[in-house]
């Protein structure tokens, strides 16, 4: 048997429920599709998802003993999204509060790419395909 996959949903489990809402909806620019207040915010990314669950939620969806409850202390994995420009992303993001880690670059592998962090310390990338010229 194959597996094959529709998709995937990334779940984030945040410290601070509203102010990861807020992060993600004023900063980044989400709209969110469907939300239970404090509990959980679902997002349309693309054509996938992203939904923010509360950390002491997130004991009922694992285990306690399965939840970090501790801040980041470094990135554990990226989450990465094509824009249009990443100039013009980096400078929108920056603007509005956004923690860049690395600022844009253009990278051997033919993509130009910026990184940050949301409020949890989890790390995003925006990228973009090097322009030919």
């Amino acid at each position: 048997m194959t597996i094959k996959y529709d998709g995937y949903l990334n779940v984030l489990f945040v410290a601070d429920y509203r102010k990861a809402r807020d992060f993600y909806e004023n900063v980044m620019g989400l709209e969110c599709a469907n939300a239970t207040d404090g509990v959980d915010a679902f997002y349309n990314v693309g054509s996938n998802g992203m939904l923010l669950i509360a950390r002491d939620i997130a004991d009922d969806l694992l285990s306690p003993g399965d939840v970090d409850h501790e801040p980041s202390r470094g990135g554990r994995f990226v989450m990465a999204t094509g824009v249009d420009d990443v100039d013009d992303a980096y400078e929108e993001l920056r603007a509005k509060g956004a923690t860049f880690i690395r600022e844009p670059e253009d990278r051997h592998w033919g993509l130009r790419c910026a990184h940050f962090t949301d409020p949890d310390g989890n790390v995003w990338e925006i990228h973009a395909p090097v322009a030919k010229g």
